[in-house]
Order: structure tokens, then C-alpha cells, then sequence
């Protein structure tokens, strides 16, 4: 498995591990978590942890479009935890299906300050 979830303590946020390619097996793992904490939640903040992300495969890709579309008015921020190369790959993916998300990337040791930062709820949401 090349996406793994992180266990995060704020019901505003789900916490993942991408690495390698992602595929459509991954997405399900995630969509379902998701899924999961929206049945308490309107919003949600996303905690990205990249460990040499190389993107998705073309079902994940698929899949992970498919999400976007479902999901894109309850994603208000994702918090990416790696090295800048990876942060670079990774936001385009994300800001080409959730354009009103707000990304920021912060490094290894800032994996805190990443944690409190998504899941701070009230933040601005763009519509």
C-alpha cells in the first residue's frame, strides 16, 4: 500500500502517508475514511505526509478525480509534511481538484505545527 492512514486525534482532520504511486486502492482507503469523519463533519483539513510521492497510477488517478468532484466543498485545507520536491509534485494534484483548498507545506520536524494548522476549524471557506 503506497497510502497509509495516520492516526490523528482532531475530528477535523484525516491524517495519510503517500508514497511510491498511488493507486485506486489507496483512494478507496482514504475515501472511506473521509467518509467516515463527514458523517460528524461538514469540513475537513487533510495531513499529507510525503514520503517520496511519484503521483498515481491511472486508476488511482481516476479514482482520485472521482473524489475531488464528491468532495471538493468539504476540503478547506491540506497540511503537506516532506521535502519541497515532493510538496511541488503533490499540490499540483491537489490544487488542480480542489481549487479553493489552502495548501501549506512544512518540513519534517514542523509535524506538529502541521497538525494544529489543519485542524483548526474555523477557517475561512470559500464556496
Amino acid at each position: 500500500m503506497m497510502l497509509k492512514l495516520l492516526s490523528v486525534s482532531s475530528p477535523h482532520a484525516v491524517g495519510v502517508r503517500l508514497s511510491g504511486k498511488v493507486n485506486h486502492n489507496d483512494m478507496d482507503t482514504i475515501v472511506n475514511e473521509v467518509e467516515r469523519k463527514l458523517k460528524d463533519e461538514d469540513r475537513l483539513g487533510i495531513y499529507i505526509e510525503l514520503d517520496h510521492f511519484e503521483g498515481f497510477t491511472l486508476r488511482g488517478f481516476l479514482r482520485e478525480t472521482r473524489f475531488a468532484l464528491r468532495y471538493m466543498g468539504h476540503i478547506t485545507r491540506a497540511a503537506m509534511v516532506g521535502e519541497s520536491r515532493w510538496f511541488n509534485r503533490a499540490s499540483t494534484v491537489i490544487t488542480r481538484f480542489f481549487p479553493n483548498v489552502e495548501i501549506e507545506h512544512f518540513t519534517p520536524i514542523q509535524k506538529d505545527e502541521a497538525l494544529i494548522w489543519v485542524a483548526e476549524k474555523d477557517v475561512e471557506h470559500f464556496s
